[in-house]
């Protein structure tokens, strides 16, 4: 198992760990603003620890195929830099493989204190890991005892009473409430492919658009809608323009696969061809058929006045 973890720092890949590391455990989908308290806690626990996240690239209800695929709430490249954002100096990955999946939570932490030199095992308020055929994980704080590390628990994290997790960030995109979503995160929820040619309607209506390719994408998507939302680009992620975003099918021109076509206001350029990211910043209404062009454009000069609100 000696490819059992694929260390990185900021910086990119590295062997190994530097110095002593007081170690968390998940799949930290969305890298959320519970998981960012959690990070935050492991970090205080010990000044001269080095905060490493031990984190799955593939999602075990993913892989045994008990949740969609395309369910994911980040990238792969993404939740590496969100962690590292959150105050991760290390990030651990593991591939989910029959060989992990058969690991015992036991087996795993004696791999963490050789090979991570883990001082701290500190996980999730209701966080688990370990093989369900071998499950001891119960006998971790025995095995600390033993193995001369500490471990324990986080807190939970509350928004309105509730506690923030993956399953509610899911709840809050199928409903299309991204202004929750962007709560729950702590930065809005966003979107990012290349644009390619659409099919003109927009600009025929007065109302140009950027046609955002959803293909390779493993992130969910919101409910189908019209939004206001924040396009940037990854060379330059600080200048940003503000838009209303259709995201669905485009029923009045028979179009019924999904898109993503953003107008963005008051913008002249070309954007044919770059790769931008589409942040959801607020559900305007749900997609309509309309009669005529001539009508879905007086809907859309309403959706415009709404959407600057945002600018």
């Amino acid at each position: 198992m000696t490819d059992l973890f694929q260390l990185h720092s900021p910086e990119g890949p590295v062997e190994a760990v530097g110095c002593d590391t007081a170690v968390t455990v998940g799949v930290f989908d969305g890298v959320h603003r519970g998981h960012q308290a959690l990070i935050q806690q492991l970090a205080a626990t010990d000044g001269r620890l080095a905060p490493l996240i031990v984190t799955l690239t593939t999602h075990p209800s993913f892989a045994l195929g008990r949740r969609p695929s395309e369910y994911w709430l980040d990238e792969p490249t993404e939740h590496r830099r969100l962690l590292f954002d959150a105050g991760a100096l290390y990030v651990a990955e593991m591939p989910f493989t029959p060989e992990v999946a058969r690991l015992s939570a036991c087996r795993l932490a004696e791999l963490m204190l050789e090979r991570l030199r883990m001082r701290v095992l500190l996980l999730g308020y209701d966080s688990r890991f370990g093989s369900k055929a071998d499950d001891d994980f119960e006998r971790l704080p025995r095995l600390a005892g033993e193995l001369g590390f500490r471990y324990g628990h986080g807190e939970p994290f509350l928004l309105d009473g509730q506690a923030v997790s993956s399953s509610r960030i899911r709840t809050s995109l199928l409903e299309g409430d991204v202004a929750l979503t962007a709560r729950l995160l702590g930065r809005p929820y966003s979107i990012t492919g290349g644009i390619g040619h659409g099919r003109g309607v927009g600009h025929t209506l007065g109302f140009p658009t950027a046609n955002i390719s959803l293909s390779g994408t493993r992130k969910m998507l919101p409910r189908e809608g019209v939004y206001a939302v924040r396009l940037t680009t990854p060379h330059s992620p600080r200048t940003s323009h503000v838009g209303m975003a259709n995201l669905g099918a485009a029923p009045t021109f028979g179009v019924d696969k999904p898109l993503l076509e953003v107008h963005l206001i008051d913008f002249e350029g070309d954007l044919y061809g770059q790769t931008v990211e589409v942040h959801f910043l607020h559900r305007l209404r749900d997609i309509m058929r309309f009669d005529s062009p001539e009508a879905l454009q007086q809907q859309l000069k309403s959706d415009l006045e709404h959407t600057r609100l945002w600018s």
